[in-house]
């Protein structure tokens, strides 16, 4: 074969060829010719490229002063033993901070690390940025307050929540960071055990622009905990909440106008908002698995996004029937992945993985790194070439610990 060859051909083809191409393939495709390497780095390509990408599972495990990430394959094989993903990494990537994930947009991580630092990264182009909160917007988290017109004198308070959230906006496609500040306090007398939120706080970093800004928080006036995860789908953020009713709601932050909004979860009986239900997504929609029952764990799918009466009933699994797998109250469960024959994987609350198998009606742990192995974060992924240096950052560090399998 001329050594001309790939550069002879049309680009339509090079890249028809290269979008089917496994990404340890298309990293070294890179080394072919210059023609390759520019095309590979082109927007149109990376763009299509995600398209075309099968969503994977990041999973995360940290020491004192770092985070290993692996990127596995959701492959439906029905010859693997309970869709083992020992068998199937992608990509391993080392961060040189300890961190957590909080959410997942595009190819991209949103980590939480220690105080209020906080990283974008990408484990498979294997750069990051480290974005800090002005210290001018960040609240003291515990201070002295006075609501004279509710209790007559200071006390002492805490925030109720602090919550960050990352995504892309649907039509301009930035990417944005979203930091949520709630405080409230508990009125007395004929309002006795009302909760109001004297202070709720909206700020977004759009990256590439280097500065935080408030937005008016609107419908944002919910009560968030500590455990409300955050989803980002179709364009929008999404939280589980409450009202001073204790009703349940999804609010949701639309990352093209910057406003909020909320929907209504499926008819879940809720005894206490602090064991709220697990939100997550499952096949391109919006779920929401119920815990509140002793017997079953319900998982609710919202078939069209937005439109409350779409909540369906999707699967009710028996978590504690078997010896092998005991699952207490307070641990939330995120389905993740719902295979061709009908086993379910699921993360239970940053300590494992479970799977659901839908021909037995029980539940397993699933192997991973070994026997002993432990995690603490899980999340699904869409794998991307997108580099952080094509949004505008200025700041983008590379990682070179590295391995594609």
């Amino acid at each position: 074969m001329r050594r001309d060859f790939f550069k002879n051909l049309p680009s339509g083809i090079s890249t028809n060829i290269l979008l089917r191409l496994p990404l340890r393939t298309i990293a070294i495709s890179k080394c072919v010719c210059k023609l390759w390497l520019h095309l590979l780095a082109t927007d149109d390509f990376i763009k299509s490229h995600l398209a075309k990408s099968d969503p994977c599972l990041a999973l995360s495990t940290e020491d004192e002063d770092s985070t290993s990430f692996t990127v596995f394959g959701l492959n439906d094989d029905q010859n693997l033993s309970h869709h083992d993903l020992h068998y199937n990494p992608l990509t391993k990537f080392d961060f040189p901070h300890s961190s957590n994930i909080i959410c997942s947009a595009n190819g991209f991580l949103f980590l939480c690390g220690s105080g209020e630092a906080h990283y974008v990264c990408n484990p498979i182009t294997r750069d990051y940025t480290e974005l800090r909160c002005p210290q001018e917007i960040i609240q003291p988290y515990r201070k002295i307050v006075n609501y004279p017109e509710f209790l007559g004198e200071s006390r002492y308070a805490y925030p109720d929540f602090v919550g960050y959230g990352f995504g892309a906006s649907k039509v301009s496609d930035q990417y944005k960071v979203v930091r949520i500040y709630l405080d409230s306090v508990i009125l007395h007398g004929s309002l006795s055990g009302r909760r109001v939120i004297p202070k709720a706080e909206c700020h977004v970093h759009t990256l590439g622009t280097g500065q935080w800004r408030r937005v008016e928080p609107g419908a944002l006036l919910l009560e968030y905990t500590g455990r409300s995860s955050c989803v980002f789908l179709n364009g929008n953020l999404h939280w589980v909440a409450s009202d001073c009713d204790d009703k349940l709601w999804i609010s949701c932050f639309d990352l093209e106008t910057e406003s909020f909004s909320s929907f209504s979860t499926p008819p879940i009986h809720q005894e206490s908002f602090e064991l709220i239900s697990g939100l997550s997504t499952l096949g391109g929609c919006l779920c929401l698995c119920d815990q509140t029952r002793e017997e079953e764990t319900v998982i609710w799918v919202m078939k069209e996004y937005g439109v409350e009466e779409s909540w369906t009933k999707e699967y009710a699994i028996r978590l504690n029937d078997g010896d092998d797998i005991y699952i207490e109250g307070f641990e939330l469960v995120y389905p993740i992945k719902v295979f061709e024959d009908g086993d379910i994987l699921m993360s239970l609350e940053n300590t494992k993985l479970l799977y659901y198998s839908g021909k037995t009606g029980t539940v397993g742990e699933v192997g991973i790194f070994g026997a002993d192995s432990v995690f603490i974060n899980s999340i699904l992924f869409t794998p991307s070439l997108r580099s952080l240096t094509t949004l505008g950052v200025e700041t983008v560090k590379i990682e070179n610990k590295f391995v594609i399998s």
